[in-house]
């Protein structure tokens, strides 16, 4: 039986991006599509689109492997290195999407009921899931909390953690922090498809999950940047050829970046375009699955669900240690006598899934209580590195710094956020200016409109309403956009962000963090707004 739209599932939903093929109108076309990816029949005889490949840059201002202080880049030989990191993401077409979440959610409830399984195993695995906040926990939190989180977030996980930790601390404990290379393209196909296998309980995938499974892990893609007009010019990506796209919209209806897929189809015939397949590679075999997905955080989750039940068994019920693994991030919290067996138990049974540990991200913690002063008696946090304590350091997590006695947001989160709030009014500040060239006033920019990004959303307030575009054919029989109103929930910002994590953690010191957030914002637009 269909569902009716309004409680229609998470997975079946409009996506706003373009792809190969047109985009779909979830609203006027949803019985249709429902049916048709919840019938096995259509899923094992349907054609997988190549994905689109692109990739975000996230800059690093971090400490360089030649010892030479911190910075964005460094030398090394003849060439300069950038500190930035670099994240691939595939995206699929909006149909092959909706198979993907369908196929996602269906994992995902035999993945829970596999959890429930094993008592503590499903507080021990806390990415991509729902995890439900404590009664408690939703009866001391404010509007803003309860509107905003539907579930535990990583400040949930993170305030866990720490006080975990403080616990222990007053005996001694040490924090293992492990980092899994590369999670997501070293996963091992052969393990993989065993996985689901065993939590299907069958001994062969039926023609639908192998479909789903084959176009998960022998994909192909293109580049988005061979989709772009010309090549890169002064650093800069160069757009779309928006002239082809209006008329793709105005003649044929759709939005893509294709009117039809004999149009795609030429564009790889004619060496336009080139489809790309097999980017992991391991031992001379294809391996890992895509980020962007949205069955990849569930396969994630499910490729190590036999590490999982091996840590809880062996340290979290017979050493009485402390695990939490969010997607490639492990910490574990155990006995300062226990802590060298359970490195090296660790390092052993992830080479069991076919991936490793970063070593040279691989960090332990010993936390004690203190005595800094005749006066002070605190929670200490020390980094022991070749066995010799730094005290200065504070364990990161989640995006947070713990001290022991303190916890704060993370510096560098801090540092992205004002970089991209000076860089959005620098660019702001650049238009106004060329839109006046020819006049002597200082030209004007409007700082609501670029503060609304960053300021606190008020999440009290009611629903407001947005507007929904579609396409609909015209009297002279030419498409146009035709847009009507919905309700939509107002959006949570960074600042909403921190003061959640202020009154989640009990912790002020995370709220002065952006005190001075106002006044970054109009310096930064008194400079950038000043005439040359």
């Amino acid at each position: 039986m269909i569902p009716p739209y309004e409680k229609r599932p998470a997975w079946l939903k409009s996506r706003g991006y373009l792809h190969i093929t047109p985009k779909i109108d979830v609203f006027n076309r949803y019985e249709e599509v429902y049916t048709k990816v919840n019938d096995p029949n259509f899923v094992a005889r349907h054609g997988f689109f190549p994905l689109i490949h692109s990739v975000i840059k996230e800059r690093k201002y971090k400490k360089l492997p030649n010892g030479n202080g911190r910075g964005h880049s460094y030398k090394k030989g003849n060439e300069y290195k950038k500190t930035a990191k670099l994240r691939p993401l595939h995206y699929a077409t909006h149909i092959d999407a909706i198979i993907y979440g369908c196929y996602a959610e269906k994992l995902l409830k035999l993945y829970e009921d596999e959890l429930k399984e094993y008592p503590g195993l499903s507080d021990c695995v806390i990415a991509y899931r729902k995890i439900e906040v404590p009664d408690e926990e939703e009866d001391n939190a404010d509007v803003e909390e309860s509107e905003e989180q539907k579930g535990k977030s990583t400040i949930h996980f993170a305030f866990e953690a720490f006080e975990e930790i403080k616990k222990r601390a007053q005996k001694g404990c040490v924090v293992l922090m492990f980092d899994i290379k590369s999670f997501f393209s070293e996963l091992n196909h052969e393990k993989l498809k065993k996985a689901w296998c065993d939590l299907l309980k069958v001994e062969r995938l039926d023609k639908a999950n192998f479909n789903v499974f084959n176009a998960a892990t022998n994909f192909r893609y293109i580049l988005k940047d061979e989709l772009r007009i010309g090549s890169r010019s002064r650093g800069k990506r160069n757009g779309f050829d928006e002239k082809k796209l209006a008329e793709i919209r105005k003649y044929q209806g759709i939005e893509a970046f294709f009117s039809s897929i004999e149009d795609f189809e030429n564009a790889i015939k004619t060496k336009k375009l080139k489809v790309y397949k097999h980017p992991f590679v391991k031992d001379k075999k294809p391996v890992g699955i895509p980020q962007g997905l949205p069955i990849s955080a569930v396969l994630a989750n499910l490729y190590l669900l036999a590490f999982d039940k091996v840590i809880l068994d062996s340290i979290v019920n017979k050493a009485e240690g402390y695990y939490r693994r969010y997607s490639d991030d492990i910490m574990i919290i155990c006995k300062p006598e226990d802590a060298d067996w359970i490195e090296q138990f660790v390092l052993t049974e992830i080479k069991k899934s076919a991936v490793e540990i970063s070593e040279e991200k691989t960090e332990k913690f010993l936390f004690s209580q203190q005595q800094i002063s005749p006066k002070i008696n605190r929670i200490t946090a020390q980094l022991l590195l070749n066995g010799v304590p730094i005290i200065s350091k504070p364990l990161t997590y989640l995006g947070f710094e713990f001290y022991g006695y303190k916890t704060l947001i993370k510096s560098a989160n801090l540092s992205k956020y004002y970089r991209r709030m000076i860089s959005s009014v620098k660019r702001k500040a650049k238009r106004a200016k060329s839109a006046n060239l020819s006049s002597d006033k200082i030209p004007a920019i409007f700082p609501r409109q670029l503060r609304r990004i960053y300021d606190n959303a008020n999440l009290n307030k009611e629903k407001v309403y947005r507007k929904r575009k579609s396409l609909v054919k015209n009297d002279q029989g030419f498409y146009s956009f035709k847009f009507r109103e919905v309700k939509v929930k107002p959006g949570s910002t960074y600042i909403s962000y921190v003061r959640r994590a202020s009154l989640t953690m009990a912790e002020e010191s995370i709220k002065d963090q952006i005190n001075k957030h106002s006044s970054v914002f109009r310096k930064a637009m008194a400079r950038h707004l000043k005439r040359r």
